[in-house]
């Protein structure tokens, strides 16, 4: 069976080779680059025809469109996502390979081993483990939820979960600083609250509230110490700053209130006699 890799960047000049090495087993790359002001382009180039390069515009905003790349330029039955902070070991990808080439296979969603690393973190007590994940699937198993920033990627179909591994599993490297993760982080909040239309803030209360209990109870990060506690206050900081990205859509009237009191302040000096009066440069420096 044929698979295509897709594989979204911007910038990744520092990361592309390792993920299109990576890659490198599947039958086709579709690269999707936003642009990229850095050698991203130029390196991926490098890889031969394999890799099929689109452009779309970069936004300071997530864009659900991204993926309707996929579902137009990914020409396999079967799809891998990837992204420039992912790395696989190749003993994963020749069980993902068996098992697609297995004429018996009759799933269309694989759960792989996955590891998520955080500003270098990896731990089952972090807010974002994950055992497995859902990252190879058929293409006739998909569909599009543009109002879901996180998981606009659907899946429909019976699903196939290999056993977890620490080795022979996906590492996705994410957050190399905290200054791309709040830059990140801004990006998906922004296009989480456009993506909001109910007149409701409680549900996105409510989900502060889980996520921190899942943090303290589920996860218990704390016992990683400060490592813990400092994974622990960037999820739950990212959630809160959710609610107030929503409650600034459905809420904020910032901009009519300074408004006001900046007009006010203009009318109220125009009033005042001080502001009539004429300060001649000699008076001022006696």
């Amino acid at each position: 069976m044929r698979i295509s890799a897709f594989l979204p960047v911007y910038n990744e000049e520092k990361r592309i080779d390792s993920a299109l090495t990576s890659l490198q087993w599947c039958d086709e790359i579709i690269l999707l680059d936003k642009y990229s002001t850095d050698r991203t382009v130029e390196i991926a180039r490098r890889y031969g025809e394999k890799v099929k390069i689109f452009f779309m515009n970069n936004s300071e905003t997530y864009d659900a469109n991204e993926w309707n790349f996929l579902f137009d330029q990914c020409s396999g039955e079967w799809i891998i996502r990837f992204t420039a902070s992912d790395i696989m070991h190749p003993e994963l990808a020749l069980s993902i390979q068996t098992l697609i080439n297995n004429d018996s296979f009759n799933y269309d969603i694989i759960e792989i081993p996955f590891r998520r690393y955080v500003l270098g973190l990896q731990s089952k007590y972090s807010p974002w483990h994950s055992n497995v994940c859902p990252m190879v699937f058929r293409k006739s198993a998909l569909y599009l939820d543009k109002h879901d920033v996180h998981h606009a990627l659907k899946f429909k179909g019976t699903t196939y979960t290999m056993k977890g591994h620490d080795v022979y599993c996906m590492h996705h490297l994410t957050h190399e600083t905290v200054d791309i993760m709040m830059e990140r982080h801004l990006r998906y909040l922004r296009g989480e609250s456009r993506g909001f239309e109910s007149d409701e803030l409680r549900k996105p209360f409510i989900s502060v509230i889980l996520e921190t209990l899942k943090v303290f109870f589920y996860r218990r990060s704390f016992v990683l110490g400060w490592d813990g506690i400092m994974l622990g206050f960037a999820y739950i900081t990212y959630h809160m700053m959710s609610f107030v990205y929503k409650w600034e859509r459905k809420r904020n009237n910032a901009a009519e209130v300074y408004r006001v009191l900046r007009e006010n302040s203009i009318e109220d000096w125009n009033k005042n006699s001080l502001n009539k009066v004429n300060i001649s440069e000699n008076n001022y420096y006696e």
